[in-house]
C-alpha cells in the first residue's frame, strides 16, 4: 500500500517539486500524515465501541434483573408495583 501511495504522490507532486529528493521527502511526510489520520480514526472507532459495550452491559444488567423478577413471579404482572 505504501509503494502505491508513494508512486501516486510522487507523480502528483512532480510539477510542484521538480527536485526528486525534495519530492520524495514531501511524499513521505504525506504518508506519515495519512497513517496518523487513519490511526486516529481507528482509535476513535475503538473508543465508540468501548462506550457502546459499556452501555450494553448496563442495559443488559437491567434487563436480566427484570427477567429474573418475571421468572420468579410469573407473567401476571404481580411483580410490578
Amino acid at each position: 500500500m505504501r509503494d502505491q501511495f508513494m508512486r501516486i504522490a510522487m507523480a502528483r507532486l512532480r510539477k510542484t517539486y521538480p527536485f526528486k529528493p525534495q519530492r520524495r521527502a514531501v511524499a513521505a511526510r504525506m504518508w506519515v500524515e495519512h497513517l496518523e489520520r487513519y490511526a486516529m480514526r481507528d482509535w476513535a472507532r475503538n473508543e465508540e465501541l468501548k462506550v457502546k459495550q459499556e452501555q450494553w452491559a448496563i442495559n443488559e444488567d437491567k434487563m436480566n434483573k427484570r427477567m429474573d423478577i418475571i421468572g420468579t413471579n410469573g407473567n401476571e404482572g404481580e411483580h410490578y408495583e
